[in-house]
């Protein structure tokens, strides 16, 4: 089922569309502070952006970070300075992994975590 846009409110489009427009993900202070939306307001709104499947998330250091569900990317996360940096190409075998498990795989996301090239070279 393709999710609907055209019932959405007009903060709810400014939303998605900042999203659609950021190559990386954004949490609701990024998003509030971007679209100037109060953040109260980003929280309700994301929720009927999450419900309609227009927008996926995941946590890290405490907050829930935002991007579009069409956008199929994978990211890694920096432990120590909080960077996050997609990562691309997909190198995960959808097919073998459902044979391995019997299974249909729907979607999926990961997120890689540890520390990025930047705060390796300030350890040395």
């Amino acid at each position: 089922m393709k999710p609907k846009r055209e019932h959405l409110t007009k903060t709810a489009m400014t939303i998605l569309k900042l999203l659609e427009n950021t190559y990386l993900p954004l949490n609701a202070y990024q998003i509030s502070k971007k679209a100037k939306i109060p953040v109260p307001s980003v929280y309700r709104n994301i929720s009927v952006l999450e419900e309609e499947n227009l927008v996926k998330s995941f946590e890290f250091r405490g907050f829930s970070y935002y991007y579009p569900a069409d956008r199929h990317v994978h990211y890694f996360v920096c432990n120590n300075c909080g960077a996050i940096l997609p990562v691309m190409p997909c190198q995960i075998k959808e097919a073998e992994i459902e044979k391995s498990i019997g299974g249909k795989i729907l979607d999926h996301t990961v997120i890689f975590q540890g520390i990025c090239k930047d705060c390796l070279r300030k350890e040395v």
